[in-house]
């Protein structure tokens, strides 16, 4: 509908917020953001990123600007009481999205690079001190009633409002309490110029029973400590600067460094029934809730950003029918509550304060000769069934470019549905991609001499080791399916047409086509 105010009305302008508007907004989708301060938050929150998120930073244009204020995390390690390291977790290690594995910011900043990106998108508009205090669904738009008495019309609704989320207060969505609690007093502190830097770990975790505590730098600019509340704590007093500096003596004072926040923050493990409602979708802390153990708060609501943006993309450019966005939920949530679970195993262990057990997991860690793989686990659904890669993050190979530059195969290919082949198609895929090309704007690139030349062979190694000869990754960077034969890849294309009209993927494959059966 043309006369309707926007497209997507988005609630909420913090980083999942922002980057949601960006990605519809340069789409060329019309955007209207609700946010109920009169300016933006200006506190730092979330602290850490990995790679998945700066290849969606890249798909934004934002990358090399975060680049400039964030720094590449290093190592995770597990320390006693007495500082002495108990286990060390390299973060230098090779991810498939083409970027360093873990990054280090301030958040204000990102948020910074974020909303310069925003506001150079004419299809968006971002509005301060407006809220939003109710929603009325009809067939096909839903009207937003504002504290002013006016009202906003948009095709869809997006709550990325926050833990306390009034969106999905307003559409009755109930969430389910996972069970981890647990208050932690929250310090960020900034050097002063010319003082000596504390020599703190990049992140460290202290498993200490009489109080678990963290430390770690929020980039080089800003360091951070959290101290878990024990019993006989009192929250209020926790915060005052004379209490804080009391816990920081070890490491620094108020002559090296300048408080910029502390507070006491309840961790929880929370996450919504459902991330829709209607035309209603939830985002962000306003679906779900994880200890930050992993650093995977923000990352998993940026990662439903991207999902849910090129959902709504296909459906608003008719594309696809409206059943494609029960995808959203299916295809999140369980992605987020594999988070939740391995951050509350975490910090099962981090939190830990009966001595005997305490001591028992630092031994523990102390005796370990293997350091565990990185974490990634698949989304739930939107993949084909029986592919060992569907599901999984897809590789961002180096492709040569004309000129014989080596860039990210996103920046050289586009955003959208990406084809990958080590061969040429035959008659019927070709036509298929054609037609695709036309509907989705798919992506097609043959890797080999001739064609697209990989820079390394990241890609190539990773198919030839899973057996395949094509990969079809979505618009959030997973694998939907693969083939291990090119005559394979017009029934993987069928697939993502039945994805597109049904909103589901075949139950079953070609035994032909699934990598675990051939």
């Amino acid at each position: 509908m043309t006369d309707l105010d926007a497209d997507v009305l988005v609630v909420g302008y913090g980083p999942v917020g922002q980057s949601l508007a960006g990605l519809l907004g340069t789409a060329g989708h019309r955007v209207i953001v609700c946010e109920r301060r009169t300016a933006r938050y200006e506190t730092p929150r979330a602290g850490h990123f990995d790679h998945e998120i700066m290849r969606i930073f890249q798909g934004l244009g934002v990358a090399e600007e975060v680049q400039r204020i964030a720094d590449p995390a290093r190592v995770y390690e597990f320390l006693a009481p007495d500082g002495t390291v108990l286990s060390r977790l390299p973060r230098q290690w090779a991810a498939p999205s083409g970027w360093e594995a873990s990054y280090h910011f301030y958040q204000p900043e990102l948020e910074d690079v974020l909303d310069a990106a925003v506001h150079a998108i004419p299809e968006v508009d971002v509005r301060f001190g407006t809220t939003v205090t109710g929603l009325r669904q009809e067939r096909d738009h839903v009207v937003a009633e504002l504290t002013d008495g006016g009202t906003l019309t948009a095709r869809f609704v997006v709550g990325a409002d926050g833990a306390g989320s009034t969106v999905r207060g307003l559409t009755g969505i109930a969430s389910a309490d996972l069970g981890f609690r647990g208050d932690w007093l929250v310090v960020d502190v900034r050097p002063r110029e010319g003082a000596p830097v504390p020599d703190i770990p990049d992140t460290g975790q202290v498993l200490d029973p009489a109080r678990p505590n963290h430390m770690g730098r929020v980039a080089q600019r800003y360091l951070r400590w959290e101290f878990m509340l024990v019993d006989g704590d009192d929250p209020e007093a926790m915060v005052r600067p004379d209490r804080v500096w009391e816990l920081l003596r070890p490491w620094i004072g108020p002559d090296a460094g300048e408080l910029i926040r502390q507070t006491v923050y309840t961790f929880r493990s929370v996450v919504a029934e459902t991330f829709r409602a209607g035309r209603v979708f939830l985002a962000g802390d306003a679906a779900h809730l994880m200890p930050p153990f992993l650093g995977q708060g923000m990352c998993s609501g940026i990662r439903d950003a991207a999902t849910l943006s090129w959902l709504l993309d296909l459906v608003l450019t008719g594309a696809a029918g409206d059943a494609l966005l029960d995808l959203y939920t299916a295809s999140r949530r369980p992605h987020v509550l594999a988070y939740i679970e391995e951050s509350v195993k975490v910090g099962s262990i981090i939190c830990e304060t009966d001595p005997g057990r305490a001591a028992a997991h630092r031994e523990a860690m102390r005796a370990a000769t293997e350091v565990p793989p990185p974490f990634q686990p698949p989304v739930g659904a939107g993949f084909r069934a029986g592919d060992l890669l569907a599901g999984h993050l897809a590789v961002q190979p180096l492709l040569r470019t004309s000129d014989g530059k080596a860039e990210r195969s996103d920046d050289v290919l586009g955003r959208g549905f990406t084809l990958f082949c080590l061969a040429e198609l035959d008659p019927a895929s070709a036509a298929a991609v054609t037609e695709l090309e036309g509907t989705i704007g798919l992506r097609h690139a043959v890797i080999e001499p001739g064609h697209v030349v990989e820079d390394g062979s990241t890609l190539t190694d990773s198919m030839t080791a899973a057996g395949v000869v094509a990969v079809l990754v979505r618009p959030d960077h997973y694998v939907l399916g693969s083939a291990v034969s090119i005559d394979g890849v017009a029934g993987l294309l069928a697939d993502l047409r039945s994805l597109l009209e049904t909103g589901t993927m075949p139950l079953e494959t070609s035994r032909h086509d699934v990598v675990g059966n051939r």
